[in-house]
């Protein structure tokens, strides 16, 4: 029986050096695809709309989109979770031999990367005040103005409500970004000293699984876009993670030579390595104000306006005022402007009053003469 004919339709990337928020469920489509080794093509959109289901990402394969045809449109999450169904069910399950105890792993693993790490990333690119100027910058490269500040927006809203209703700070996210950090750098860590020599390491053994998909699109979004410079200084204290984040995007490039149909003329990841040294210390007491997000103005202290303030701000007023009569009396002498005090509506009643007078006279001189 013939492989099934499989292509994925994902988002052409802002750049190089950024991992945009939407562009995270269609990397780990992508590294899904890959480590299940299968044959595909890749097609790289500007929009959704090109994508033959609406959105992206999404899996054609044998030409049933996404594996069950509706072509419905709905929001980047679902058609992540949809094409990754559509691939393990249809063409290949990477976890299809894993034992037990990998699968309770491979299960704890996919709930850290959909909780803990998706949350922290959402909160830092939509809440925070830096990471949302810098994802709204990301979304800028690849949707013209107005509607990449639209989009931004929109996507800010949603996941603020969502967040705010989880009751999720600043404090809190990065305390998940911390706790899944640690998590992952001990299995990385024991997987490595498990492993024979020579031997490929992944998160639950000597072979890819699901979970490395979805932990590698994560961490790749964290420790690349601009959105989360906080939690890269988390990042930092897990040099074993980052070197796994490094490993398994030279992997991935590696399989991409053998596996990627280039239909479309498009390149494979350069396969950039990710790199520590430049990203900032861990933040302080002085830091904690900005990791709370942004809050209403209302709820800001007012600050309190020095005597040299207030002397500047009358004399402004002083300023504007003069302007303002020494236009209205140029405008008055210049003769742009004419000032009527109703001097006209006087004499146009006393014209009204004497020839009501002269009437009455010639109706007395009328009846005289009729006598």
């Amino acid at each position: 029986m013939p492989a099934p004919s499989v292509t994925l339709y994902l988002a052409r990337p802002t750049s190089s050096d950024d991992a945009a928020l939407g562009e995270v469920e269609d990397e780990r489509l992508r590294a899904l695809t890959l480590v299940s080794s299968i044959e595909h093509v890749v097609e790289r959109v500007r929009s959704g709309a090109a994508s033959p289901s609406g959105t992206t990402p999404c899996a054609e394969i044998d030409g049933d989109v996404d594996g069950d045809g509706t072509g419905a449109v709905v929001s980047e999450r679902i058609a992540g979770r949809r094409a990754r169904e559509a691939i393990r069910v249809r063409v290949m399950d990477c976890d299809r031999d894993a034992s037990a105890d990998e699968r309770v792993a491979i299960a704890g693993v996919t709930a850290l990367c959909d909780g803990n790490l998706r949350v922290a990333g959402e909160y830092f690119s939509c809440v925070d005040v830096e990471g949302y100027r810098a994802y709204k910058a990301e979304v800028a490269r690849a949707v013209p103005f107005p509607m990449s500040a639209w989009r931004a927006r929109r996507r800010a809203s949603e996941v603020g409500r969502e967040l705010e209703r989880a009751g999720v700070d600043g404090e809190r996210a990065c305390a998940l970004a911390v706790e899944a950090y640690s998590t992952l750098n001990t299995m990385v860590v024991n997987s490595e000293m498990r492993a024979k020599e020579g031997e490929a390491y992944w998160l639950c053994g000597s072979k890819p699984r699901s979970c490395d998909a979805a932990a590698y699109a994560m961490l790749n979004h964290h420790a690349r876009s601009k959105s989360c410079d906080a939690l890269r200084t988390e990042m930092k204290r897990f040099p074993r993670l980052i070197q796994y984040l490094n490993d398994v995007t030279e992997r991935l490039s590696l399989m991409e030579k053998t596996l990627v149909r280039r239909a479309d003329g498009v390149e494979p990841s350069s396969g950039a390595f990710v790199d520590s040294t430049s990203w900032g210390d861990r933040y302080d007491a002085s830091h904690a104000e900005r990791r709370k997000g942004w809050k209403p103005r209302s709820n800001a202290t007012k600050k309190k306006m020095s005597e040299k303030d207030i002397e500047m701000r009358r004399k402004a007023w002083y300023s504007v005022a003069f302007a303002a009569v020494s236009v209205v009396a140029y405008a008055v002498v210049g003769g742009y402007v004419s000032l009527d005090f109703g001097d006209e509506e006087d004499e146009e009643e006393e014209d009204d009053r004497a020839v009501s007078a002269n009437l009455m006279h010639d109706d007395v001189d009328d009846d005289e003469d009729d006598e």
